[in-house]
């Protein structure tokens, strides 16, 4: 009797190995193998990091015969590529996405919840604050686990402050106090012309949320644009460039932003994670910085914007067993793949982001600040199924900060435009 339920055991156990490495259901268990194909998109450190952390992967899984494409996104190439792939139904097992395509490719993605019921994993726990929230649809389902973010902090350049003799920013700053202390930065003309602020692309982003203005509801029902709020963070940007504490358009195309904030031509930067190397390397030493959390808006609620990236399993995956076991190890559960992440963005994977990432320092700050700045920041507003309505309200931030409209006026103008653009979405 004992050798035959030993048998039955070992028959019982070998089947389940074979359907772990057949992948398939979230229902069955843990294990995989077989071949595992991976898209990723990216260029010059982008693609090298994402390379690197796949060999770290597959090195962790002989088992796995992985394979690993990685597509740039100029020129459309990964749009249309990946498009064409899905239609065709020939897509990776695992593809990179963003969650600011706000549910526009959701339907090619597997819903992760069962997965993570499966595997009793609570992801708050293992994934950096902030970061999660993007990757649930309004229905609850959970398209992808994230890769890396990144958010805004606000270097200052302190000679300039204290040449004007105002107090140095802190993290409890508001937008009112930009309003008030730009004005007194401003001095000189042409070249030598000092200002408060860059004309950074992130700007009409932040002037949407500045004064406590929403660009739309959760559900994506209504586009709430044309709401006082909204216009008061318009008028707040018109008026800096009024009053010549931030660049026009002509003056923007003179200087870069970098080059004018570098030269000490401009007291204030709103650095991404992805340029405060470079900026700071460019700065070196001459003049004294910091950095702070971007202002406050009138919730009392430091404002800022999220650029991030995940991977998502394809529904039509072929190993579905494997791809959850890269989904997660590349999320949070691989310190070394988290590693190669960091060296672009903060990574999801919470221990290393409030360790290893948070201790990396640039001149007198570290990350620790983007990592905080990433509690109360919100996502691209205009990313993926919404670009279109944002190039709508792109014309209505012209308005305001190129034709010098009140933000009254151009809410009038551009805001039917805006609401029959935002009609024709279907994001779920």
């Amino acid at each position: 009797m004992k050798k035959i339920l030993f048998c039955l055991l070992t028959l019982c156990l070998s089947a389940a190995l074979f359907a772990g490495g057949q992948g398939g259901s979230s229902s069955g268990g843990s294990g995989s193998g077989g071949t595992l194909s991976i898209w990723s998109w990216g260029a010059d450190l982008e693609k090298t990091m994402r390379e690197e952390a796949v060999k770290v992967f597959a090195r962790a899984h002989p088992e796995i015969k992985v394979e690993h494409v990685v597509l740039p996104t100029a020129d459309s190439v990964w749009d249309q590529k990946s498009a064409a792939a899905y239609a065709a139904g020939n897509a990776g097992d695992v593809m990179q996405m963003s969650p600011d395509y706000y549910g526009l490719m959701t339907r090619y993605y597997e819903d992760l919840n069962p997965y993570v019921r499966r595997d009793n994993i609570d992801l708050n726990a293992v994934i950096t604050e902030g970061m999660l929230e993007g990757y649930y649809r309004p229905s609850g389902k959970l398209e992808a686990l994230p890769l890396l973010a990144n958010c805004f902090v606000f270097l200052y350049n302190k000679d300039l402050f204290d040449k004007v003799g105002a107090a140095y920013p802190t993290d409890n700053w508001t937008w009112a106090d930009v309003a008030r202390l730009a004005p007194r930065f401003v001095s000189g003309t042409g070249i030598n012309h000092v200002y408060f602020l860059v004309n950074h692309w992130v700007n009409p982003n932040f002037a949407t949320i500045s004064m406590g203005g929403v660009p739309y509801t959760n559900d994506f029902k209504r586009v709430l644009l044309d709401s006082p709020e909204v216009a008061a963070g318009l008028d707040l940007f018109g008026q800096l460039i009024k009053d010549g504490a931030l660049p026009d358009d002509v003056a923007s195309q003179t200087l870069p932003k970098e080059q004018l904030f570098v030269s000490g031509k401009a007291a204030v930067f709103p650095a991404g994670g992805f340029e405060i190397a470079t900026i700071a390397e460019e700065i070196g030493d001459s003049f004294a910085w910091d950095a702070v959390l971007p202002p406050k808006d009138t919730n009392g609620r430091n404002t800022n914007i999220t650029y991030a990236t995940g991977y998502a399993m394809n529904a039509a995956a072929k190993n579905k067993e494997a791809a959850w076991l890269f989904l997660k190890e590349v999320s949070f559960a691989n310190d070394d793949m988290a590693r190669q992440t960091m060296r672009v963005g903060m990574p999801a994977n919470k221990r290393i982001a409030g360790g290893e990432y948070s201790s990396i320092k640039y001149g007198p700050m570290t990350n620790a600040k983007y990592v905080q700045g990433l509690a109360t920041s919100r996502l691209n507003i205009w990313g993926g199924a919404l670009a279109r309505v944002g190039d709508q309200w792109t014309q209505m931030w012209q308005a305001v900060t190129i034709e010098g409209l009140s933000a009254k006026a151009a809410q009038d103008r551009y805001f039917p435009l805006v609401q029959r653009a935002f009609s024709e979405l279907n994001i779920e």
